[in-house]
C-alpha cells in the first residue's frame, strides 16, 4: 500500500512540472503514468485512472504514436476502458476512433473494438453492435456472415456442417478438449459472444449462424 501511495504522488509531482521536461524524461513519464492509471483501475478507482491515463497521453503529445507507438496504445486502450466504466461517452469514442484509424495490426485494436462493441450494446443500440462485431470479425479474417435474413436452406447446411465436423464427439468429449489457445480464434469468439446476445433483437433468424461459427 505504502508504495501504491507513493508511485501515485511521485506521478502527480512530476505531472506538474511535465512542461519543463526532455522528450526522454516525457516518454518515461508517460510510462509512469500508464502504471498508476493501470494500478488505479485495479483498485476500481476508474475515475482516477483517468486523469493519469490522460496526463500520460499528454506527455507523450503529438509524437507518442511514432515515438513510443506501444505505451500510447495502451494509453489510449486503457484510457477508453476507464471511460467507458465512468460513463464517459464522449471521451470513449475519441479514445477508440483514434486507435482504430491508426494503421497498426488489427489484433492491437482488439481492445478498444471490445470496447467499442460492449458499449454499444449496454446502451441499447444492438443494431450498431452487430456491425461493429461482424466488422471486426471481418478485419481478423474469420468467417462472419452477412447481416441479412437467413434463409432455412442455410440454416440447416450450416448445422450439417457443424454436425460432420463434431462427428462422433459426445458432449464429454468436447468438454475435454483443450483450451483454445489462438489469440485470433480467442478475439472473434469474444466477438460472437456479444452476437449472440444481441443479434436476435436485430436479425432473429441470424442466431443459429452465429452458434454454428
Amino acid at each position: 500500500e505504502e508504495l501504491e501511495a507513493s508511485l501515485f504522488e511521485v506521478v502527480g509531482l512530476l505531472n506538474c512540472a511535465a512542461s519543463n521536461i526532455t522528450d526522454e524524461e516525457r516518454d518515461e513519464l508517460a510510462e509512469m503514468n500508464l502504471k498508476a492509471g493501470v494500478k488505479a483501475s485495479e483498485n476500481a478507482a476508474f475515475d482516477t485512472a483517468k486523469v493519469y491515463f490522460k496526463a500520460g497521453r499528454e506527455a507523450l503529445g503529438s509524437r507518442g504514436w511514432e515515438g513510443d507507438y506501444s505505451t500510447m496504445l495502451d494509453l489510449c486502450s486503457d484510457g477508453a476502458n476507464a471511460c467507458f466504466l465512468t460513463g464517459d461517452f464522449d471521451s470513449m469514442n475519441e479514445l477508440i476512433d483514434e486507435v482504430l484509424s491508426k494503421d497498426i495490426d488489427t489484433k492491437e485494436k482488439y481492445r478498444v473494438s471490445d470496447i467499442k462493441v460492449n458499449s454499444l450494446h449496454n446502451i441499447g443500440k444492438f443494431n450498431e453492435s452487430v456491425n461493429a462485431a461482424l466488422d471486426f470479425n471481418r478485419q481478423l479474417g474469420l468467417p462472419a456472415p452477412r447481416k441479412k435474413p437467413a434463409s432455412k436452406f442455410t440454416i440447416i447446411r450450416e448445422y450439417i456442417r457443424v454436425k460432420k465436423l463434431l462427428k462422433d464427439k459426445t458432449a464429454e468429449d468436447i468438454a475435454n478438449l483443450p483450451e483454445l489457445d489462438n489469440e485470433l480464434y480467442e478475439m472473434g469468439q469474444r466477438m460472437n459472444e456479444y452476437l449472440a446476445t444481441c443479434i436476435y433483437r436485430v436479425e432473429p433468424t441470424m442466431l443459429p449462424l452465429i452458434i454454428f461459427q
